[in-house]
């Protein structure tokens, strides 16, 4: 008799459901519909064989049967529950359930958790498969995602059972297993307190259906996640779009990842030279920076993604975009109000807003359960953004702002203690304050910005550290980096202090935090971003000339200065002998910029005389 278990397939769905079914009549397993058991098929394994004989009695031509199955649920990245276990009754006591369970086991250890978990009233049946009966105070809270919204959970008679698996893959052997140390416990009295809030989360919610959606993906933990669960959720057709804006990575393997985990296609676009020209250098332009330390690295980047993403739906005839912006952070408001200002018909999915996953540790355990791989673990769970402009890390350590950032986080630039020790000069030049020249060789956006990133991350210029004001209303924690970013900063102050007059330097100064509140609250596609760009532009008419920078030890230091229309006169600014200037002209200027000052100071003395007068006559 030749028994094979296998992975479930969809033409498995029907006998799954009636061996669940006959199981959860008696009491052993509770219900579960036919869309459940097809969304979580890749979660479920079968045991198949020969039932009966044929009418000629040879073996060869029985027709295989599915006569088990048995599933893995992911609790969290540590722990899964084996569920759905069900064997045919007339193959009871073959070995069929040991051998599902073994094979469970084995596909546990192949996605690294750490815990299996069971509810059961077999319990001799899984201590003779290696697992442990465990006292209910020390159930794990995560089990109870599931099944605090049963009404039989009160009256639950079902006992506990966990095996834990080493890291090598090995079983530990019996003996009360170690929970503790990999998943936050809870006493069973707390229970009751989750069932209205895990009953209200898990009710069925109604979604429209949705054709076809275009993904921001960028391979990571969030977007690997979101391509199954746009299709298990929404049925739809899930096409990615990635956005190559500098982030050196390797956007063949990306794609390959989207194709493999379910996406009907991945278009990349090579988007650096738009993101330095139209995006990066105004930004220089404008001197905007937010709350003195962000060059405002993501807030740029994301109308350009939401530019070519609502471009491809478009193309593609999609009826919805979607992005895996956390509902926390500030990409949620730049990608929608980008998509609001460009296509607003079409219909925009959050998975982040959405879905159950309750942080990334949910997040990492779902990837496992769906075989996508990613590079995020539990020891190592920062989120960050890389692009041409900068590189931000958020989270992990980073939520304790007491705390020194892991010099681990900077990725891009030496630390200033192991900077050289020997200073080096750049010189850019400007035309119309855009960056065309580095040491007077002609560049690209692009390659022009990678130059300098390259010369300041050497030398450890460009970090930041800042606990920024999110738009959403919190406080967040960073580091950043962006060496390029910094020195242009520097090099294009430089020019501006000899070109642009007082006035329109300082007004641009109140222009530029303006222009740094729209960019870091997604208003880029506004007629106020569009507006206060216009004026910008007319105030960089003579921004040309060149700036000196020193770089030395994390220091991007402006050394020097010039340009063709410098408002800078030497002999006007001289301390030596000139003739230029009549320094006798200061006086009158200074009686007549003073004579608010000088009339305000004789009123009040003669209010403070009239009121000792006052104090001095007699009652």
């Amino acid at each position: 008799m030749e028994v094979k278990v296998r992975p479930a397939i969809p033409a498995d769905v029907p006998r799954i459901s009636e061996l669940i079914a006959s199981n959860a009549r008696k009491g052993g397993l509770l219900p579960r519909s036919d869309a459940n058991i097809r969304a979580s098929l890749r979660n479920i394994l079968v045991v198949e064989m020969a039932l009966g004989e044929s009418s000629n009695g040879d073996d060869a031509s029985k027709s295989p049967v599915v006569v088990g199955c048995g599933s893995l649920v992911p609790m969290s990245t540590a722990l899964v529950e084996l569920r759905s276990l069900a064997v045919d009754e007339t193959v009871r006591s073959a070995g069929i359930g040991r051998r599902i369970v073994e094979e469970l086991v084995r596909l546990a250890r192949e996605r690294n958790f750490g815990t299996i978990f069971a509810l059961t009233r077999a319990t001799h049946f899984f201590e003779k498969c290696g697992f442990a009966i465990t006292p209910k105070e020390n159930f794990p809270e995560k089990v109870f995602r599931d099944c605090v919204a049963c009404p039989m959970l009160s009256n639950c008679d079902e006992v506990a059972v966990t095996i834990q698996l080493s890291s090598e893959g090995m079983v530990i052997p019996a003996g009360l297993p170690r929970l503790g140390v990999r998943e936050k416990l809870i006493p069973v009295e707390v229970v009751q307190n989750m069932i209205e809030t895990e009953g209200a989360r898990n009710v069925n919610i109604v979604r429209e259906p949705v054709t076809k959606v275009v993904l921001a993906y960028s391979g990571g933990l969030d977007t690997a996640c979101a391509v199954p669960w746009l299709r298990e959720t929404y049925g739809s057709e899930v096409i990615c779009f990635v956005a190559n804006v500098g982030q050196g990575w390797d956007f063949e393997a990306i794609r390959k990842r989207a194709l493999d985990s379910g996406a009907s296609k991945c278009i990349v676009e090579d988007l650096r030279d738009e993101f330095a020209n139209e995006y990066c250098f105004p930004l220089v332009q404008s001197g905007a920076i937010y709350e003195n330390k962000y060059l405002l690295g993501a807030s740029i980047v994301r109308p350009l993604m939401a530019r070519h993403q609502v471009d491809i739906a478009n193309w593609e005839m999609a009826d919805a975009v979607a992005h895996a912006a956390t509902g926390k952070g500030n990409d949620q408001v730049r990608f929608e109000l980008s998509y609001m200002a460009l296509n607003p018909r079409l219909r925009v999915i959050a998975p982040w807003r959405e879905w159950n996953l309750r942080g990334r540790d949910d997040a990492i355990a779902y990837a496992r359960a769906h075989n996508v791989p990613v590079s995020q673990t539990l020891g190592s769970i920062y989120s960050g953004d890389h692009s041409l402009w900068h590189r931000s890390f958020e989270g992990g350590s980073l939520e304790d702002p007491w705390r020194e950032p892991d010099e681990e986080l900077y990725r891009t630039t030496a630390s200033p203690e192991e900077a050289p020790d020997q200073p080096e000069y750049v010189e850019i030049s400007f035309v119309c304050g855009i960056p065309k020249r580095i040491n007077g060789a002609t560049l690209g956006g692009a390659a022009l910005i990678e130059t300098l990133n390259a010369l300041g991350a050497k030398h450890g210029v460009g970090r930041s550290d800042l606990v920024e004001n999110r738009l959403v209303g919190m406080k967040s924690h960073s580091v950043y980096e962006a060496p390029g970013g910094t020195i242009l900063r520097a090099a294009h102050q430089g020019v501006e202090e000899l070109t642009l007059d007082r006035e329109t330097l300082h007004y641009k100064q109140i222009v530029a935090l303006k222009y740094a509140e729209l960019l870091y609250g997604g208003l880029w596609f506004t007629p106020l971003r569009d507006a206060i760009q216009a004026f910008i532009t007319v105030t960089q008419r003579d921004v040309t000339g060149t700036a000196r920078i020193k770089l030395y030890k994390g220091g991007a230091i402006l050394v020097g200065r010039q340009a063709a229309y410098s408002l800078y006169r030497e002999d006007l600014a001289t301390f030596s002998h000139e003739d230029v200037y009549n320094q006798k002209d200061a006086e009158g200027f200074i009686r007549l910029y003073g004579l608010p000052v000088f009339v305000k100071a004789l009123v009040d003395r003669s209010r403070a005389a009239a009121a000792s007068d006052a104090d001095e006559s007699p009652s």
